[in-house]
């Protein structure tokens, strides 16, 4: 019966650490696209082109790229950056 009340005791604690870890990776993330984002707008446009992005070494963006360039301009902006990892922290 103790051991019931352990485990029931861990589940909870884990339950109540999962938002705190969720934000503590959404907020890594968020840095680390920052940073690369920075690092790969080598002309300091506010934007990225598909071959900044592939220069960078931002694989993932150079992946869905489409999808990333709501407007279609060929461009993406951290804006739109930001709003992927949103969608996928929700």
């Amino acid at each position: 019966m103790k051991t019931m009340y352990r485990i029931a005791a861990l589940a909870a604690a884990s339950l109540a650490l999962a938002p705190a870890a969720h934000a503590q990776s959404y907020d890594m993330a968020l840095s680390h696209l920052t940073s690369k984002f920075k690092a790969a707008d080598k002309n300091g446009d506010g934007k990225l082109s598909l071959q900044e992005a592939k220069d960078g070494g931002m694989t993932r963006v150079v992946a869905n790229f489409k999808t990333i360039d709501t407007d279609k301009d060929g461009y993406v902006t951290f804006a739109q950056l930001k709003a992927q990892l949103d969608a996928r922290y929700k």
